[in-house]
């Protein structure tokens, strides 16, 4: 079980975690948009807690998000692979391009 946060005014962030959690059949992640005891995220960042306390952020996130959603198993494959991993990272993982910063 995972607990992913998001920022709560990031309107990318928000329709996103929701499409993830229509796809979430087997309820293995739950979306917060309270603020995570990593701290204050800014708009576009995301960070996944593991029941255990493990914490991803970034392609890391990305890659447990996509292994724990059936519909997105193989793109979390593909994600163990250093440079999909590093695409992956690039930028805010919660943003779609620059679509959080046009809405600050």
């Amino acid at each position: 079980m995972y607990t992913l946060y998001y920022h709560k005014n990031c309107p990318e962030c928000a329709k996103q975690t929701a499409i993830d959690s229509k796809l979430d059949w087997l309820n293995r992640i739950s979306v917060s948009a309270e603020i995570p005891p990593t701290g204050e995220l800014e708009k576009g960042e995301i960070v996944l807690i593991s029941k255990s306390g493990q914490v991803f952020t970034r392609g890391y996130a990305i890659r447990k998000i996509c292994l724990n959603i059936p519909v997105y198993f193989l793109f979390g494959l593909v994600l163990y692979f250093p440079p999909f991993l590093k695409m992956a990272s690039k930028g805010k993982a919660g943003c779609n391009g620059d679509s959080c910063e046009s809405n600050t």
